[in-house]
């Protein structure tokens, strides 16, 4: 009998490079901002779980069940309280299902004792390959995303000299325009904002959290520096009858395309829970 030596400490390095990478894919194609020490906690879990599989009288571990346990705490650990956890999770296991050959991949979705073959090539080209599987995944998503008219977007704002760039979502679902004009509108957190106006206009359109916006919109006709700000009337989800105060940017750019005309609306808070984009387009 060939007697298979494994070393728990390359065994443990391997694991938890790819893990964290697998996570941080994750995090990336669902477009979630997490700490990195997260990150860094569930790939760790996975390492030690990796460890413990190939200890003697630890075969249960190896078990279809306990990896997939071990995956979905995986996931928990590094992004817990996030809204779409469930999400998260299944794209978690198609990542590591498509990273094929990966310590973790194997792990949750194989059989056998496959860590033996990990443990005969580099972590270098195992970070190699990660990183090509990355790029493919991230194009394969994003081609994905436009095709359904969604997806994370670069939006870069300019107005008076001043400028802001930001991650915005393209929402399917929000058709907001201008009854007037019939100009898209695109809606972003006042404190996203912030590089784009004066010290005055600033201090004044951060009061929409506490007053009423037909107030805000008076005190900024004072000394709106050209700016034209008007009401553009929405509705949402227990909203009717709702006034969002807008204006019109000198330059506005989506994904590198000129989009200038649309008109900005300013919302009292973040319009992302989790921070991972910071204003809403029209699809």
């Amino acid at each position: 009998m060939i007697m298979q030596v494994v070393y728990v400490d390359s065994l443990f390095l391997i694991n938890i490079v790819i893990n964290y990478i697998l996570l941080l894919v994750t995090a990336k194609i669902c477009a979630v901002k997490t700490p990195r020490l997260r990150l860094l906690g569930g790939a760790a879990l996975g390492a030690f779980y990796a460890v413990a599989a190939v200890l003697p009288l630890t075969v249960f571990l190896t078990s279809l069940l306990v990896k997939v346990a071990v995956g979905i705490v995986m996931v928990l650990c590094a992004f817990g309280g996030q809204a779409r956890i469930i999400r998260l999770t299944l794209v978690f296991f198609a990542v590591s299902a498509a990273f094929g050959g990966a310590v973790m991949a194997v792990s949750l979705l194989g059989g056998g004792n496959i860590n033996e073959v990990h443990l005969s090539v580099s972590l270098k080209l195992l970070i190699l390959a990660f990183g090509g599987g990355y790029i493919v995944l991230t194009l394969v998503f994003r081609r994905a995303a436009k095709h359904r008219g969604g997806g994370i977007v670069t939006l870069e704002l300019r107005h008076g000299g001043r400028k802001v760039s930001m991650r915005a979502l393209r929402d399917t679902g929000n058709s907001l325009t201008d009854p007037m004009t019939g100009r898209p509108v695109i809606v972003a957190g006042v404190g996203d904002l912030k590089p784009l106006f004066a010290p005055d206009i600033l201090k004044t359109v951060t009061e929409l959290r506490k007053k009423d916006v037909v107030h805000v919109l008076e005190e900024l006709s004072v000394s709106d520096k050209g700016m034209r700000f008007q009401l553009v009337p929405y509705s949402a989800v227990g909203v009717t009858g709702g006034m969002l105060l807008a204006f019109r940017p000198d330059e506005i750019v989506v994904d590198g395309r000129n989009k200038t005309g649309m008109l900005l609306a300013l919302s009292p808070n973040s319009v992302s829970e989790n921070g991972a984009y910071s204003a809403l387009l029209g699809a």
